[in-house]
Formats: C-alpha cells, structure tokens, sequence
C-alpha cells in the first residue's frame, strides 16, 4: 500500500520544470519584444510601440495624420480597371511623345547623367503610376513639371507602354561585389528596427513586375530618393510602405544600397 501511495504520488520535479519554462518564455517574451527592440537606434518612447516594431507592425501616425486630412499617397490604385486600362497604352505614338524625354534619359532609357534615373526596365506600371503622381502633384514635379503638365491622360499611357517596351540592359547583368551589410538589408532587412527586407517588394535581384526596377538604377539617384522617402519630401508611396523603411535607415546604410543596386552592369562607370 505505502508503495502504491508512493508512485501515485505528483513528482514535485513536473511542477519546477512547467514553472522554470514559464519563467523562461517570459524572459525571453521580454527581451525579444522591449529590450532588444528599446535598445536599437530610434527606439519608440512606449510600450506598445515598441511591441509592434518588433513583430514587424506598421506604426503608422503619420499614415494616420495623412487619412486624417483626406489626403492620399496616389490617385492611383491598383484594381481591376488600372490594370485594364495599362493595356491600351500606344507604345508607338508614345515613342513620338518621347522625344523630350530622351534628352534627361537617353534614348535607350539610361541616363547619362547620375542625376536622372534609368528608365529601360521599369513595367509599364511602375512608369505609368510615377508620370500619374507627377501629374496630379501627388510627387514633387518641380523638375518633371513642365514636362507633365501637357500631358493628357492617354499621352501617360502611350509614355508607360514605349518606355516598359525598352530592352532592359541590366536583366541579366549581376550585382558587383557587394557590402556585407548591404546584402543582409537587401535579403533579411532589419525586423528589430521594422525594415522589411527590399527583396520582399523588389525581388532578390531588385525586380518584379509592378514595383520600380532598381538593377543598374544611378547611384546619386537612388541615394536622392531614399532620402526624400526619409525626409518624408516624397511621400507617392502607396501604404507609406518605402518611408517607413527609409525612415529607419541611416545615412551609411543608404550610401550602401544605392552602391549595391548601381553596381549591376556597372551604371555607376557610364
């Protein structure tokens, strides 16, 4: 009977082990999610902040502050009837329209000048929403605006349908070599500082369909915009998705990515 009573008996050993686990989830619920996240650079002042940039959340109160006013990131959304409507671009008579284009962005949509971006390789999506945004003052047209403002809204779809339609010289060109750093924003980002790696939006290799193509982009270009998307100076990004990314990375880690992203086909020689 006592030996019964013995092996009946709960083994106190179960209850340290379930106790020590739960203090041991707690401790690193608490780390992982306050104190690392509160000790990166530009650490949020509360709580909850801090929680959602360590999973990764938006925190969103200048998104909040733009709804607020009734303002918009872009007329352009992406639904059914855009994506009609990019199909009845005329890329021919938008290669007539182009002439005044080729003088800032060559011929064959790479510039010659650091200053202004390449155009060979975008989609005709991406184009057509930059030259919507520059129309509608969306982004800052104060060098674009006398170029868009003649504009109407087929000559944009004639414009996005001759660009997209450029041999894009960078598609099979490979990054040179590449910052360490750099390649870990480009492939992992930095999630205890809520940047989404560009690979997400932008592909592994800087391209998919609808999003800007950042392959053999200019360097000073890049640099410029990354910036501005910091500075919240352009804010056409639909969802604030690149300005909460830019807002986090420092001016080095900026320098970096447009090296990595202009060192494909070796803009940065031309």
């Amino acid at each position: 009977m006592t030996s019964e009573r013995r092996q009946n008996a709960p083994d106190s050993r179960f209850a340290v082990w379930i106790g020590g686990t739960v203090v041991l989830f707690l401790v690193a619920a608490a780390a992982g999610f306050v104190w690392l996240p509160a000790s990166q650079p530009g650490a949020a002042s509360d709580l909850w902040t801090t929680i959602c940039r360590a999973v990764g959340l938006p925190i969103g109160t200048t998104q909040a502050s733009v709804r607020a006013e009734g303002q918009t990131a872009s007329d352009v959304a992406w639904t059914t009837s855009t994506r009609a409507l990019l199909a009845r671009g005329n890329a021919a008579r938008g290669a007539a329209l182009a002439a005044t284009c080729n003088n800032c962005h060559g011929v064959s949509g790479v510039s010659s000048d650091a200053a202004f971006p390449n155009l060979a390789g975008h989609g005709v999506a991406a184009i057509y929403k930059q030259l919507e945004d520059f129309r509608s003052g969306k982004r800052n047209a104060e060098v674009m605006g006398v170029f868009v403002a003649p504009l109407s809204a087929q000559d944009t779809l004639d414009l996005a349908a001759h660009l997209a339609s450029l041999p894009n010289p960078f598609a099979t060109s490979a990054p040179g070599a590449a910052n360490p750093a750099a390649r870990n924003l480009v492939d992992a980002g930095s999630p205890m500082r809520s940047i989404a790696s560009c690979a997400a939006c932008h592909g592994p290799m800087g391209y998919v369909p609808g999003a800007p193509e950042l392959r053999g982009q200019q360097r000073a270009y890049l640099e410029q915009q990354l910036q501005a998307f910091k500075s919240g100076s352009r804010h056409n990004d639909i969802s604030e998705q690149m300005r909460n990314v830019a807002r986090q990375l420092t001016g080095e880690e900026i320098a970096m990515l447009a090296a990595y992203y202009s060192s494909f086909g070796s803009t940065a020689s031309r």
